[in-house]
Order: C-alpha cells, then sequence, then structure tokens
C-alpha cells in the first residue's frame, strides 16, 4: 500500500518526498553505500509522479545526500550532509566557528522594555529598559537561523552593530569577564509567524525548532534570554554526552502542558 503524500499540506510533493527520503536516509533505512528504491518503485511506494520522484532525488543529489551511478541506479553518499560530526570543542570554541561558518545579518539594536515572558524569565519587571538585538545567520545565502536576544544594559556596553557582525553576543560576554554559571534551554517546536517567516524563506505557519536560552551569572541574577528559530529542513540539534556526563543529563525535565480537567472531557 502507498504512503500517501499531503496534497494540501501547502508543501509541494517533491519537497514532501524529499524530506520523507532524507529522514530515512539519517535514520538509517539507507546507509552509505545501499541502493535506494528505483524511480518507479517510489513512484508506486508514494502515489506520485516520476516527474515528482525526479526533482526529489535531484534535490537529494544536489544536497549530498545520493549520487546516481549511471545504469547501476542511486546510492546513498558519504559526506559532510549524513555524517554527524561530532567534535569535542569547547563553548567558546563552538561559538567562534559557528560566527566564521556563518554570514550574519544584523537586523535591530535597540533599548526596550521586554516582552512579558522575556520579562518574567529575566525576573524582570516590565519597565526595565533591556537591549534588544536581532539577527539572521545564513550560509551561502541560504537563512538558517533568526535570533532575538535581550540583554541587561550593564552587560551590553560592547554590543552595537558593527560589533554583532564580527561576533556573537555570547563571545563577547565572556570576552567581558561575564561567567555563564548557570544556563538553562529549552527546545520546542512552533509555528512560523510572518516576521520570522519572511526571514527565514519559509511558510507562514511552518513548523521550526526553537531554542530559548537563559544565562544567568548566579541565582536570580539573569543576563541574557535568547531565543532561536530555525527550520528542521535545514538544521539539526545534536547533543554529545560523555560517560562522565550521563548522571548529569538526567537533570533535564520533559514538561508536557497539558490542562488534565480538559483532557478529562
Amino acid at each position: 500500500m502507498p504512503t500517501i503524500l499531503r496534497r494540501d499540506s501547502g508543501d509541494l510533493l517533491h519537497r514532501q518526498l524529499f524530506l520523507a527520503l532524507r529522514e530515512q536516509i539519517r535514520r538509517g533505512v539507507y546507509r552509505v553505500g545501499d541502493h535506494i528504491p528505483t524511480d518507479e518503485q517510489l513512484c508506486q511506494s508514494f502515489g506520485v509522479s516520476r516527474i515528482t520522484v525526479r526533482r526529489a532525488v535531484a534535490d537529494l543529489v544536489e544536497e549530498g545526500w545520493v549520487e546516481r551511478r549511471i545504469g547501476r541506479g542511486t546510492f546513498v553518499k558519504k559526506s559532510s550532509a549524513n555524517d554527524v560530526g561530532f567534535n569535542r570543542a569547547t563553548f567558546t570554541e563552538s561559538l567562534a566557528k559557528r560566527s566564521k561558518q556563518t554570514q550574519v545579518a544584523v537586523l535591530e539594536v535597540s533599548k526596550c522594555s521586554p516582552p512579558p515572558h522575556v520579562a518574567a524569565a529575566m525576573g524582570l519587571s516590565k519597565e526595565t529598559q533591556v537591549l534588544y538585538a536581532s539577527r539572521l545567520r545564513s550560509i551561502s545565502k541560504v537563512p538558517l537561523l533568526f535570533v532575538d536576544s535581550w540583554v541587561l544594559l550593564e552587560y551590553a556596553g560592547a554590543i552595537t552593530v558593527d560589533t554583532l557582525k564580527a561576533r556573537s553576543i555570547s563571545e563577547m560576554l565572556l570576552s567581558e569577564g561575564v561567567r555563564f554559571r548557570f544556563v538553562t534551554e529549552e527546545l520546542f517546536a512552533v509555528a512560523a509567524d510572518p516576521h520570522v517567516a519572511t526571514h527565514l524563506q519559509v511558510q507562514v505557519g511552518a513548523p521550526l525548532l526553537s531554542v530559548a536560552r537563559l544565562v544567568s551569572r548566579d541565582v536570580g541574577k539573569a543576563v541574557m534570554y535568547l531565543t532561536a528559530y530555525m527550520t528542521s529542513e535545514r538544521s539539526r540539534i545534536v547533543f554529545n554526552h560523555e560517560e562522565q556526563d550521563l548522571g548529569r543529563m538526567y537533570e533535564s525535565q520533559l514538561i508536557h502542558d497539558v490542562n488534565t480537567s480538559e483532557a478529562d472531557d
């Protein structure tokens, strides 16, 4: 029985097929060197035309996931695209590497009162002024990360449009001697609002990955709140733990935002 792609999703069929095949490669359904199904088999499996299949496979080839071998078929390719590439870089080294690998467009730097949810997370009153910075990080003009940051003014002296073009806010804070003693991160899925969708070049309402990070120099003394948005089509989040870290790994929490009274109705 074929896997039917959604024709009412707003996503083109060949893009849906591309994402489905890429996910199968990532999960190891097809491993490096494996022959993926033929065009005819994919047509039957997904209930699509040969043109749709060819466009999807062409996208996989272009992004380095597979390679076509004349007279033999299409095979999963070993490349940087599907290589997780764990490394043991320090946090500071990772920040510097990301800054060098991506191009940043500084969209806004201004003083303002933070949104209610940011003020609550940072333990601030609604009237407190902070420095707000909005940036878009890209590689080869392909947008990857839309980032909003709110920083207490006492730590934001070095943050300007010009300095943000060279270094991230975290790099600047660390170089100024600010200790990141407590960092709380929350990962969740959101629907792209019109502003974020425009910059990430996705449809309004498209599912996005979001990371919210609260940085504090001591208990109850927040320094920065950051929110980053990305699409799973271009980005993924990888955690790397060594044996001695495994005990602390379980300090994280899985929180379900469900109203039990409504769920029981």
